[in-house]
């Protein structure tokens, strides 16, 4: 099973700007939640910056690679249960880290970096280009 796994090639790979910088921005949303700023301005940083992540992976041009690599082999990938999974531990950081605000600067770092590592592992699940590979 394992040995399936890792043989399998991503066809389309998801860009290194789109990963980096949609993982970037929604650790930015979550670290500004970790802050000494007024709450409103909190949110509005929070807000801003994931659907600028958002706005990024789904407006990159690489979506369309993928449209068109599915619709040439009549496969249609629906959006599952795997791919939402890994953001739960984001939504629970949405979560959790307001009650511990404000954190000193190197707290608000950490919670960053480790929101930023996070969804950088797991982007190719996120976005669908993993599961090419199986289309």
């Amino acid at each position: 099973m394992y040995s399936d796994i890792r043989s399998r090639r991503t066809p389309i790979p998801t860009p290194p700007i789109v990963r980096m910088g949609t993982s970037l921005l929604i650790a930015v949303g979550v670290a500004a939640l970790s802050t000494d700023l007024a709450r409103g301005i909190q949110v509005g940083v929070m807000v801003g910056a994931i659907a600028a992540g958002l706005l990024l992976l789904f407006g990159h041009p690489y979506r369309r690679e993928m449209k068109e690599f599915l619709e040439a082999r009549n496969a249609v990938i629906k959006p599952q249960l795997g791919q939402v999974m890994p953001l739960f531990l984001v939504w629970l950081a949405l979560m959790v880290v307001p009650v511990f605000a404000p954190l000193p600067i190197w707290g608000t770092v950490l919670v960053g970096l480790a929101v930023f590592g996070w969804m950088y592992l797991v982007f190719p699940h996120v976005d669908g280009t993993r599961a090419l590979a199986y289309a």
